[in-house]
């Protein structure tokens, strides 16, 4: 099976050598970090991953993962990760999947023991917003997620084709856009525009498009 470039500098990292890695190795190492991938692939050479965190790949399915039945950190981030059906399979206590495509989060009611999750910056539905985030805290799941505007820019933005979303500076400094997956860029991770509050009332009401404009040079065609 051929392996994506990204998920062999990424076991390179793991086992601290030049590749081939033995099969001893593989079977050890319990944290793998996969950057800017297309292809995710060979987790099953991994079965004792207790951490994976997967960033700036696309595309990215609960499928690709979901033998790994030790895993107990999972995080997904500036990714084309949209579907978290099956993910109540796997025994998780944490899962992070900021800055994605997700809309659906009832799957995650489904994990017995969660403990901590980050939804911010995904287009989530409005049931997902206000039903299922309140109901996850409830059950003593600390979740971190958007503010209602960045959540309504980042559903506006999604629901017209545009495939940009927005979320709360963690520094303070306002807003940021960006663009999840490699659909539009082959580093969704960096270069995030801030904007301002009217930035994102303007998006709110004027046309969805124009968000392209807050980046620099022209979108990758897909």
């Amino acid at each position: 099976m051929q392996i994506d470039p990204a998920v062999d500098r990424a076991i390179l990292r793991a086992v601290g050598h030049s590749l081939p890695a033995t099969r001893q190795e593989r079977e050890s190492v319990t944290s793998l970090n996969i950057r800017n991938a297309e292809k995710i692939s060979c987790m099953g050479l991994f079965p004792s991953l207790q951490r994976l965190i997967i960033t700036g790949c696309d595309p990215v399915s609960v499928e690709q993962f979901s033998m790994l039945e030790g895993l107990r950190t999972l995080t997904l981030e500036d990714s084309g990760f949209s579907d978290l059906s099956g993910i109540e399979s796997l025994p998780l206590l944490s899962v992070s999947f900021p800055r994605n495509c997700v809309k659906d989060l009832r799957s995650l009611l489904g994990i017995p023991h969660l403990l901590q999750v980050d939804v911010t910056g995904n287009p989530l539905s409005d049931h997902s917003f206000h039903q299922i985030i309140p109901a996850l805290r409830e059950s003593g799941c600390r979740v971190t997620a958007s503010e209602e505007l960045e959540w309504k820019l980042t559903v506006r933005l999604h629901s017209a084709g545009v495939r940009i979303s927005c979320y709360r500076d963690p520094q303070g400094q306002g807003y940021k856009l960006f663009r999840p997956g490699l659909g539009l860029t082959d580093a969704p991770q960096y270069a995030h525009p801030l904007v301002s509050a009217g930035d994102i009332r303007a998006l709110l009401t004027g046309d969805p498009s124009a968000a392209h404009r807050y980046f620099d040079g022209e979108p990758r065609l897909v």
